[in-house]
């Protein structure tokens, strides 16, 4: 499923973000100018609310998600930032792989299956390949192949 919800011009491999905030941002920019989301700053409230209800980040990898009647067609934009970001997150283990899922608002609970594919590659290994990827590419690579 991964494949068909992101490319190379859908990852970032070292985010300018400093902030919690400024990930959600720039990876929200990555899904508009890829005609993935029709509004930004809708999209980024309905991720904002989404998030208010419960951190989404666990040992180093951040998962904001949101299901928004901006989505055009279902995304996931990856950004890594390799010293890590404070996400107010309760274990204090700052993320550095991050994965925006954008689901439509109307559709299925793709989000969930993303989540459970995602999970399924979490491990040590997984987060050192992507954070140590050359490129986007290579980035892609991993996520579709481990």
């Amino acid at each position: 499923m991964l494949i068909q919800l992101t490319n190379t011009q859908l990852i970032k491999r070292e985010l300018n973000a400093t902030s919690k905030t400024e990930v959600f941002d720039e990876l929200a920019q990555m899904l508009l100018d890829n005609q993935r989301i029709n509004n930004k700053a809708a999209f980024l409230d309905d991720i904002l609310t989404r998030e208010a209800m419960s951190v989404t980040s666990m040992d180093g990898i951040a998962y904001p998600h949101a299901k928004s009647k901006t989505v055009i067609e279902p995304a996931i934009a990856v950004g890594v930032k390799r010293e890590g970001i404070d996400y107010d997150d309760e274990d204090g283990v700052k993320p550095t792989v991050f994965f925006m899922i954008a689901s439509p608002d109307n559709g299925a609970d793709h989000h969930i299956y993303v989540l459970q594919e995602l999970f399924g590659k979490f491990e040590e290994s997984f987060i050192e390949n992507i954070q140590n990827a050359k490129d986007e590419t290579q980035i892609l690579d991993i996520l579709i192949n481990s």
